[in-house]
């Protein structure tokens, strides 16, 4: 009998044992469900993500290459047909539509506000505001299909809209927002459903529109760097296509944020402004120099 209460226990051990195994595997399919909930989640946003870096990508090497066969100059970026003179583009008279200022504070710092289109010059972003118009809708209402053909981006300034992709919810929004951004950047069909939860009240803007404002900063930037370029007598001995070039690469630096972290790092150092021109003089200097 000894030997049989022996088994028994052993028994009871092994399946006490196999109870808890069977627990930690409850515990890690859930912790994988969630892993992988999370994969797709990440899946779908770099999906969403390609969709505008690739198709635009294809559009540089496109444009480039149009450009070096007809020895024209490089000109911003377009999901579809658009001038491309400077002098045309000067003249067109973009829609002005009155924001009280409330509502062109709001727009502004939702623009800010998103990954797309937070590094917009800051003139850019005024003629965004200016063109956009009010667009209300009733609760209930669909304003973005997933799957539709967009040519609007919107800015929330009142009421609340749900996301929604493959019918599963994805977030909330509320005043201060921007959505259906991608539609501006490339002529992608929509990555998500977009339904209003109250009355809302928003402000849009369509695709040809941005692109003028962009086409035309552009332009104006590339025309002002060859100008510069011309000036400089190192430069004055290139020819047009290759100024144009160096025009196409060159980028903006300023000067005077790096010459105020210096004056942090270095106490001796001192910035001094006088006109348009900023005097940096320090003891490591044989003599102050100037930046105009």
């Amino acid at each position: 009998m000894g030997t049989l209460r022996d088994l028994q226990y052993a028994l009871q051990e092994k399946i006490e044992e196999l109870r808890q195994r069977d627990a930690l595997i409850d515990e890690l399919e859930l912790e994988l469900d969630q892993k992988d909930e999370l994969i797709q989640k990440l899946q779908n946003e770099l999906d969403k993500y390609r969709s505008v870096i690739k198709p635009a990508t294809q559009q540089v090497h496109k444009a480039s290459a149009l450009q070096e066969q007809h020895r024209t100059k490089r000109q911003a970026i377009s999901g579809e047909p658009t001038a491309f003179d400077i002098h045309e583009l000067s003249h067109v008279t973009l829609p002005f539509y009155p924001k009280s200022p409330q509502s062109k504070g709001l727009i502004k710092e939702a623009i800010l506000d998103n990954d797309f289109m937070k590094n917009l010059e800051l003139s850019q972003i005024q003629e965004i505001v200016d063109c956009m118009y009010p667009v209300e809708y009733a609760t209930d209402s669909c304003i973005i299909k997933e799957g539709d053909v967009g040519s609007l981006v919107y800015v929330m300034e009142d009421g609340k809209v749900e996301v929604t992709k493959e019918s599963m919810k994805l977030c909330t929004m509320g005043p201060g927002k921007v959505f259906g951004e991608l539609a501006i950047l490339y002529n992608c069909t929509r990555t998500a459903t977009v339904k209003t939860l109250t009355n809302v009240k928003l402000w849009a803007i369509d695709r040809q529109c941005f692109q003028t404002i962009m086409m035309r900063t552009g332009l104006i930037k590339h025309a002002e760097y060859m100008e510069f370029l011309k000036s400089v007598p190192t430069f004055q001995g290139l020819s047009e296509e290759i100024l144009s070039k160096l025009a196409d690469v060159m980028e903006e630096v300023s000067f005077l944020s790096v010459l105020v972290e210096l004056s942090a790092i270095c106490s001796h150092c001192s910035l001094h402004s006088s006109g348009s021109a900023f005097q940096v003089s320090c003891p490591g200097l044989t003599e102050p120099f100037e930046l105009i």
